[in-house]
């Protein structure tokens, strides 16, 4: 492991159990993590909250720190305040909005898979632009116990209206994966939500899988400031890499593109755990 990475947290994986086959479980990732000299992770799941099972891990592993959320997907309600205040009561760092149930994502993937259903899909916004009531009531009982609300595959024009809402709120928003072609911010977007006091995470994932080229994610984070960025993996797929071992890819990725020992412990550390430290 690099010495840059010791310490930092992985804000972005996937693991078991879920509906799907993941590379690892929960404890095979804490073992990597503690082998490795990580300090913790932000599990994800699409369909169930994970603070439960965030709560277990640091029961078993104290020299470590995992954190959980929960997803507004068709499983939790969709725009459901009620599963963010359980998740919040739970111990909950972050909720995120729709990811595999959006319609923008939904969308974007029918282009490719016709038979996407789309009818179900969630939307965030009406038909004039503006945030749904239903999202706006998710975002105030984000701000009631204390979660980062983060965009999830929600469209960019979506998301903004998100983080304008949390900037109006005082809630501490999150851009998932903005260099995602299925979410894809523009440099300009990026930087309106910058100024509203948004984090904006790019994932190994996308330039792994050969989707976003690493010169174009490092021409994004330039332009936004390293200050703003957070770097994760996106991964837990049983054909991608461990979480440990992207980190440490992902890192040495961006160094070739110019970024110092300290820009990436900024990203990959020091501005994780700011984000994680609850106020």
């Amino acid at each position: 492991m690099l010495e840059l990475l010791r310490g930092a947290y992985e804000m972005h994986i996937h693991t078991a159990p879920d509906v799907g086959p993941r590379k690892c479980s929960d404890l095979e990732l804490a073992r990597r993590f503690q082998a490795a000299g990580l300090a913790g992770a932000l599990i994800k799941c699409h369909y169930a909250d994970t603070a439960p099972r965030a709560a277990l891990l640091n029961e078993q592993f104290t020299g470590l720190r995992f954190y959980g959320g929960v997803t507004l997907n068709n499983s939790q309600g969709a725009l459901n305040p009620a599963a963010v205040e359980s998740c919040g009561k739970m111990g909950g760092r972050v909720v995120w909005f729709p990811t595999m149930d959006a319609l923008a994502y939904r969308q974007f993937h029918r282009r490719s898979k016709p038979e996407t259903p789309v009818a179900d899909g969630i939307a965030v916004c009406d038909e004039n632009g503006a945030l749904r009531p239903e999202a706006a009531a998710v975002i105030a009982m984000a701000k009631k116990y204390g979660l980062i609300v983060a965009t999830g595959h929600i469209s960019a024009t979506e998301g903004l209206a998100v983080v304008h809402e949390c900037a109006k709120a005082g809630v501490q928003s999150l851009v998932t994966h903005a260099d995602n072609p299925a979410d894809f911010y523009t440099t300009e977007q990026q930087k309106e939500a910058v100024s509203l006091g948004a984090m904006i995470e790019h994932c190994y994932f996308t330039t792994y899988y050969d989707r976003t080229p690493a010169a174009a994610v490092a021409e994004q984070i330039r332009a936004v400031g390293t200050e703003h960025v957070i770097l994760s993996t996106d991964f837990g797929q049983p054909k991608s890499p461990y979480s440990d071992e992207g980190l440490e890819m992902y890192a040495r990725v961006m160094a070739e593109q110019g970024f110092s020992d300290e820009e990436l412990a900024m990203m990959f550390r020091l501005n994780p755990e700011k984000l994680l430290a609850r106020s």
